[in-house]
Protein backbone atom coordinates (compact mmCIF):
# COMPACT_ATOMS: atom_id res chain seq x y z
CA UNK A 1 0.00 0.00 0.00
CA UNK A 2 0.87 3.51 -0.84
CA UNK A 3 2.38 5.48 1.83
CA UNK A 4 -0.92 8.45 2.88
CA UNK A 5 -0.25 11.52 0.85
CA UNK A 6 -0.92 14.41 3.38
CA UNK A 7 -3.86 15.75 0.78
CA UNK A 8 -5.47 12.69 0.42
CA UNK A 9 -9.28 13.54 1.80
CA UNK A 10 -12.59 11.25 1.61
CA UNK A 11 -13.43 14.01 -1.74
CA UNK A 12 -10.45 12.49 -3.27
CA UNK A 13 -11.32 8.56 -2.28
CA UNK A 14 -15.07 9.90 -3.12
CA UNK A 15 -14.39 11.23 -7.03
CA UNK A 16 -11.15 7.96 -7.72
CA UNK A 17 -14.54 5.40 -6.39
CA UNK A 18 -17.13 7.29 -8.64
CA UNK A 19 -19.45 7.78 -5.35
CA UNK A 20 -19.89 10.76 -3.34
CA UNK A 21 -18.47 12.14 -0.18
CA UNK A 22 -21.77 11.29 1.59
CA UNK A 23 -21.57 7.59 0.58
CA UNK A 24 -17.63 7.45 1.82
CA UNK A 25 -18.54 9.17 5.07
CA UNK A 26 -21.56 6.45 5.59
CA UNK A 27 -19.31 3.07 4.93
CA UNK A 28 -16.41 4.55 7.15
CA UNK A 29 -18.30 5.27 10.36
CA UNK A 30 -19.96 2.11 9.84
CA UNK A 31 -23.88 2.98 8.41
CA UNK A 32 -26.14 0.17 6.91
CA UNK A 33 -27.95 0.11 3.45
CA UNK A 34 -24.39 0.44 1.22
CA UNK A 35 -24.50 -1.68 -1.02
CA UNK A 36 -21.55 -3.83 -1.37
CA UNK A 37 -21.05 -2.88 -4.57
CA UNK A 38 -20.19 0.34 -3.67
CA UNK A 39 -18.12 -0.40 -0.46
CA UNK A 40 -15.74 -2.81 -2.71
CA UNK A 41 -15.39 0.83 -4.70
CA UNK A 42 -14.75 2.70 -1.91
CA UNK A 43 -12.60 -0.09 -0.46
CA UNK A 44 -10.43 0.17 -3.69
CA UNK A 45 -10.14 3.26 -4.28
CA UNK A 46 -8.62 3.60 -0.58
CA UNK A 47 -6.64 1.32 -0.78
CA UNK A 48 -5.25 2.47 -3.92
CA UNK A 49 -5.46 6.49 -2.33
CA UNK A 50 -3.73 5.03 1.06
CA UNK A 51 -6.19 7.08 2.68
CA UNK A 52 -6.62 7.22 6.53
CA UNK A 53 -9.82 8.61 8.76
CA UNK A 54 -8.68 11.97 9.72
CA UNK A 55 -9.34 10.73 13.56
CA UNK A 56 -9.41 14.08 14.92
CA UNK A 57 -11.98 15.64 12.08
CA UNK A 58 -14.25 12.30 12.97
CA UNK A 59 -14.10 13.00 16.73
CA UNK A 60 -16.14 17.09 16.01
CA UNK A 61 -18.62 14.62 14.20
CA UNK A 62 -19.14 11.35 16.58
CA UNK A 63 -17.47 13.28 19.51
CA UNK A 64 -15.31 10.29 20.02
CA UNK A 65 -11.53 9.93 19.78
CA UNK A 66 -11.50 6.30 20.13
CA UNK A 67 -8.77 7.15 22.84
CA UNK A 68 -8.26 5.61 26.12
CA UNK A 69 -5.98 6.86 28.53
CA UNK A 70 -3.59 4.55 31.04
CA UNK A 71 -1.99 5.93 33.80
CA UNK A 72 0.53 3.68 35.22
CA UNK A 73 3.57 3.53 37.79
CA UNK A 74 7.16 3.50 36.71
CA UNK A 75 7.54 1.46 33.17
CA UNK A 76 10.99 -0.07 34.56
CA UNK A 77 8.60 -2.45 36.79
CA UNK A 78 7.20 -5.12 34.98
CA UNK A 79 4.23 -5.59 36.56
CA UNK A 80 3.10 -2.11 34.76
CA UNK A 81 4.90 -3.58 31.04
CA UNK A 82 2.60 -6.80 31.41
CA UNK A 83 -0.50 -4.72 32.49
CA UNK A 84 0.10 -2.05 29.58
CA UNK A 85 1.34 -4.89 27.02
CA UNK A 86 -2.31 -6.74 27.86
CA UNK A 87 -4.83 -3.97 27.91
CA UNK A 88 -3.17 -1.88 24.99
CA UNK A 89 -3.70 -4.83 22.40
CA UNK A 90 -7.20 -5.48 23.92
CA UNK A 91 -8.03 -2.11 23.32
CA UNK A 92 -6.64 -2.30 19.83
CA UNK A 93 -8.82 -4.83 19.20
CA UNK A 94 -11.50 -3.04 20.51
CA UNK A 95 -10.90 -0.11 18.02
CA UNK A 96 -9.44 2.51 20.57
CA UNK A 97 -5.98 3.85 20.73
CA UNK A 98 -4.25 3.93 23.83
CA UNK A 99 -2.58 7.05 25.34
CA UNK A 100 0.11 6.12 27.82
CA UNK A 101 0.75 8.45 31.24
CA UNK A 102 2.95 7.30 33.90
CA UNK A 103 2.32 8.83 37.55
CA UNK A 104 5.78 9.62 37.80
CA UNK A 105 5.96 12.15 35.12
CA UNK A 106 4.25 15.06 36.93
CA UNK A 107 1.93 16.19 39.06
CA UNK A 108 -2.04 15.44 38.98
CA UNK A 109 -2.89 18.25 37.43
CA UNK A 110 -0.22 17.49 34.30
CA UNK A 111 -2.06 14.26 34.18
CA UNK A 112 -5.64 16.06 34.29
CA UNK A 113 -4.52 18.63 31.93
CA UNK A 114 -2.62 15.63 29.11
CA UNK A 115 -5.97 13.83 29.51
CA UNK A 116 -7.81 16.71 28.88
CA UNK A 117 -5.96 18.18 25.83
CA UNK A 118 -6.16 14.80 24.25
CA UNK A 119 -9.53 14.57 24.79
CA UNK A 120 -10.30 10.91 25.65
CA UNK A 121 -13.58 8.79 25.83
CA UNK A 122 -12.20 6.98 29.01
CA UNK A 123 -9.36 6.34 31.65
CA UNK A 124 -8.40 3.21 33.16
CA UNK A 125 -6.05 4.03 36.11
CA UNK A 126 -3.26 1.43 36.70
CA UNK A 127 -1.42 2.26 38.98
CA UNK A 128 -1.54 2.32 43.01
CA UNK A 129 0.48 5.16 43.62
CA UNK A 130 -2.00 7.94 43.26
CA UNK A 131 -4.30 8.85 46.27
CA UNK A 132 -7.94 8.73 46.65
CA UNK A 133 -7.69 12.41 46.62
CA UNK A 134 -5.70 12.53 43.56
CA UNK A 135 -7.68 9.51 41.54
CA UNK A 136 -10.79 11.74 42.12
CA UNK A 137 -9.17 14.63 40.66
CA UNK A 138 -9.02 12.28 37.36
CA UNK A 139 -12.63 10.89 38.10
CA UNK A 140 -13.50 14.80 37.67
CA UNK A 141 -12.63 15.32 34.60
CA UNK A 142 -15.86 13.66 34.10
CA UNK A 143 -15.11 10.99 31.36
CA UNK A 144 -15.99 6.95 32.25
CA UNK A 145 -13.33 5.49 34.38
CA UNK A 146 -12.10 2.74 35.93
CA UNK A 147 -9.21 1.29 38.46
CA UNK A 148 -7.11 -1.24 38.84
CA UNK A 149 -6.59 -1.70 42.48
CA UNK A 150 -8.80 -1.05 46.15
CA UNK A 151 -9.29 2.38 46.53
CA UNK A 152 -11.70 3.32 43.51
CA UNK A 153 -14.59 5.24 44.56
CA UNK A 154 -17.78 3.67 44.85
CA UNK A 155 -19.20 5.12 41.70
CA UNK A 156 -16.15 4.45 39.94
CA UNK A 157 -15.93 0.70 38.01
CA UNK A 158 -12.72 -1.59 39.66
CA UNK A 159 -11.39 -4.75 39.42
CA UNK A 160 -8.50 -5.80 41.81
CA UNK A 161 -6.89 -8.79 43.43
CA UNK A 162 -7.99 -9.89 47.03
CA UNK A 163 -4.54 -8.30 48.12
CA UNK A 164 -5.60 -9.03 51.78
CA UNK A 165 -6.28 -12.82 51.22
CA UNK A 166 -3.26 -12.68 49.19
CA UNK A 167 -1.39 -11.41 52.27
CA UNK A 168 -2.49 -14.35 54.22
CA UNK A 169 -1.66 -16.49 51.89
CA UNK A 170 2.27 -15.72 52.10
CA UNK A 171 2.03 -15.80 55.86
CA UNK A 172 1.24 -19.13 55.50
CA UNK A 173 3.24 -20.34 53.12
CA UNK A 174 6.18 -19.10 55.70
CA UNK A 175 4.77 -20.25 58.67
CA UNK A 176 4.33 -23.65 57.44
CA UNK A 177 7.88 -23.66 56.10
CA UNK A 178 8.76 -23.16 59.79
CA UNK A 179 9.71 -19.44 59.91
CA UNK A 180 9.08 -17.30 62.83
CA UNK A 181 11.56 -14.32 62.18
CA UNK A 182 10.04 -13.23 58.90
CA UNK A 183 11.41 -9.61 57.48
CA UNK A 184 9.27 -7.69 55.13
CA UNK A 185 10.04 -5.20 52.30
CA UNK A 186 6.81 -3.39 51.67
CA UNK A 187 5.44 -0.88 49.43
CA UNK A 188 4.31 2.09 50.36
CA UNK A 189 1.99 1.88 53.19
CA UNK A 190 -0.09 4.55 51.64
CA UNK A 191 -1.28 2.23 48.85
CA UNK A 192 -4.51 0.61 49.91
CA UNK A 193 -3.28 -2.40 47.98
CA UNK A 194 -0.60 -2.88 50.11
CA UNK A 195 -2.02 -1.66 53.39
CA UNK A 196 -4.43 -5.04 52.95
CA UNK A 197 -1.24 -7.09 51.91
CA UNK A 198 0.30 -6.10 54.88
CA UNK A 199 -3.21 -6.57 57.08
CA UNK A 200 -3.71 -9.91 55.76
CA UNK A 201 -0.10 -11.18 56.31
CA UNK A 202 -0.48 -9.28 59.98
CA UNK A 203 -3.88 -11.31 60.90
CA UNK A 204 -2.60 -14.66 59.94
CA UNK A 205 0.57 -14.51 62.39
CA UNK A 206 -2.10 -13.35 65.28
CA UNK A 207 -3.90 -16.40 64.35
CA UNK A 208 -0.92 -18.42 64.65
CA UNK A 209 0.14 -16.89 67.26
CA UNK A 210 3.08 -15.70 66.21
CA UNK A 211 4.43 -12.31 66.79
CA UNK A 212 5.58 -9.61 64.27
CA UNK A 213 9.34 -7.88 65.12
CA UNK A 214 8.19 -4.37 63.90
CA UNK A 215 12.06 -3.92 63.26
CA UNK A 216 11.74 -6.38 60.80
CA UNK A 217 9.83 -3.71 58.92
CA UNK A 218 11.36 -1.80 55.73
CA UNK A 219 9.20 0.50 53.53
CA UNK A 220 10.83 0.75 50.10
CA UNK A 221 8.00 2.20 48.31
CA UNK A 222 8.38 0.60 44.45
CA UNK A 223 11.83 1.81 43.59
CA UNK A 224 14.75 -1.41 42.96
CA UNK A 225 17.05 0.77 44.48
CA UNK A 226 15.79 1.45 48.09
CA UNK A 227 13.65 -2.50 48.24
CA UNK A 228 17.83 -3.45 47.72
CA UNK A 229 19.36 -1.38 50.51
CA UNK A 230 16.06 -2.42 52.50
CA UNK A 231 17.18 -6.25 52.21
CA UNK A 232 20.19 -5.56 52.70
CA UNK A 233 19.59 -3.51 56.15
CA UNK A 234 17.33 -6.39 57.42
CA UNK A 235 20.05 -8.95 56.61
CA UNK A 236 22.79 -7.23 58.19
CA UNK A 237 20.70 -7.10 61.72
CA UNK A 238 22.54 -8.88 64.42
CA UNK A 239 20.07 -12.00 63.84
CA UNK A 240 18.87 -11.31 60.38
CA UNK A 241 15.36 -13.11 59.52
CA UNK A 242 14.89 -16.27 58.39
CA UNK A 243 12.74 -15.33 55.44
CA UNK A 244 11.67 -11.85 53.53
CA UNK A 245 7.66 -11.24 52.56
CA UNK A 246 8.80 -9.03 49.59
CA UNK A 247 5.29 -6.83 48.55
CA UNK A 248 5.97 -7.25 44.71
CA UNK A 249 8.21 -9.16 42.62
CA UNK A 250 10.28 -5.83 41.70
CA UNK A 251 11.78 -5.81 45.47
CA UNK A 252 12.19 -9.46 45.95
CA UNK A 253 14.41 -9.55 42.78
CA UNK A 254 16.24 -6.80 44.60
CA UNK A 255 16.52 -8.29 47.86
CA UNK A 256 17.52 -11.72 46.18
CA UNK A 257 20.69 -10.02 44.37
CA UNK A 258 21.09 -8.13 48.05
CA UNK A 259 21.23 -11.48 49.42
CA UNK A 260 24.14 -13.05 46.43
CA UNK A 261 25.48 -9.74 46.99
CA UNK A 262 26.44 -10.30 50.92
CA UNK A 263 27.34 -14.11 50.68
CA UNK A 264 23.75 -15.13 52.10
CA UNK A 265 22.82 -18.13 49.88
CA UNK A 266 19.34 -18.18 48.69
CA UNK A 267 16.99 -20.21 50.11
CA UNK A 268 19.26 -22.15 52.65
CA UNK A 269 20.17 -18.92 54.66
CA UNK A 270 17.03 -16.61 53.67
CA UNK A 271 13.63 -17.86 51.70
CA UNK A 272 12.22 -14.95 49.72
CA UNK A 273 8.69 -14.50 48.90
CA UNK A 274 7.36 -12.07 46.53
CA UNK A 275 3.97 -10.63 45.44
CA UNK A 276 2.78 -10.60 41.11
CA UNK A 277 4.52 -13.64 39.64
CA UNK A 278 5.62 -11.15 36.86
CA UNK A 279 6.80 -13.39 33.98
CA UNK A 280 10.42 -12.49 35.17
CA UNK A 281 9.62 -14.71 38.28
CA UNK A 282 9.53 -17.82 36.54
CA UNK A 283 13.14 -16.99 34.54
CA UNK A 284 16.18 -19.57 35.73
CA UNK A 285 17.82 -16.84 37.29
CA UNK A 286 15.17 -16.51 39.68
CA UNK A 287 12.53 -19.56 40.32
CA UNK A 288 10.75 -17.23 42.42
CA UNK A 289 8.11 -18.27 45.25
CA UNK A 290 5.85 -15.55 44.55
CA UNK A 291 2.06 -14.97 45.70
CA UNK A 292 0.64 -14.66 42.18
CA UNK A 293 -2.14 -11.89 41.12
CA UNK A 294 -4.10 -12.52 38.20
CA UNK A 295 -2.12 -9.75 35.78
CA UNK A 296 -3.73 -10.57 32.85
CA UNK A 297 -7.01 -11.21 34.11
CA UNK A 298 -7.73 -8.09 35.84
CA UNK A 299 -5.97 -5.87 32.75
CA UNK A 300 -8.45 -7.92 30.46
CA UNK A 301 -11.05 -7.02 33.24
CA UNK A 302 -10.43 -3.34 33.31
CA UNK A 303 -10.47 -2.68 29.21
CA UNK A 304 -14.28 -4.96 29.46
CA UNK A 305 -15.37 -2.21 31.97
CA UNK A 306 -14.27 0.71 30.33
CA UNK A 307 -15.65 0.15 26.89
CA UNK A 308 -18.85 -1.32 28.68
CA UNK A 309 -19.17 2.10 30.68
CA UNK A 310 -18.83 3.74 26.88
CA UNK A 311 -21.34 1.70 25.62
CA UNK A 312 -24.11 1.38 28.69
CA UNK A 313 -23.19 4.81 30.73
CA UNK A 314 -26.03 3.73 32.90
CA UNK A 315 -25.00 0.64 34.06
CA UNK A 316 -24.43 -0.22 37.58
CA UNK A 317 -21.19 0.62 38.80
CA UNK A 318 -19.21 -2.70 39.35
CA UNK A 319 -16.61 -3.94 41.87
CA UNK A 320 -14.83 -7.18 41.17
CA UNK A 321 -12.16 -9.11 43.58
CA UNK A 322 -10.05 -11.82 41.68
CA UNK A 323 -8.43 -14.47 44.16
CA UNK A 324 -4.94 -14.69 44.27
CA UNK A 325 -2.77 -18.06 45.17
CA UNK A 326 0.96 -19.31 46.09
CA UNK A 327 3.45 -19.87 43.05
CA UNK A 328 6.00 -22.67 44.67
CA UNK A 329 9.40 -22.03 42.84
CA UNK A 330 13.40 -22.54 44.19
CA UNK A 331 13.58 -19.16 46.77
CA UNK A 332 11.25 -21.06 49.73
CA UNK A 333 12.43 -23.82 51.74
CA UNK A 334 11.82 -25.02 55.45
CA UNK A 335 13.62 -23.82 57.99
CA UNK A 336 16.25 -25.94 58.67
CA UNK A 337 15.42 -26.99 63.08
Amino acid sequence: MPPRSRGTTSIDVAKAAGVSQTTVSRILNGHAGVSERMQAKVADAIDRLGYRPNLSARSLVTSRTQTIGVILGDLTNSYYAELLHTMSGELNSAGYRTLILSDRAGSVEDLRTTLWEANVDGVIIATTLLSPENEARIVSLGVPSATLGPDAAENVDSIAPDNYSGGRIAARHLLDLGHRRIGVVAGPLTAGSVRDRHRGFLDELHEREVPFDSDLLEVADLDYGRARASAEALLNRAVHPTALFCHNDLSAFAAFNAANALGVSVPEDVSILGFDDVAMSAWDAFELTTVRQPIRAMSLGAVELIVSRLSEPDRDTEHVVLPCSLIERSTTRAISA
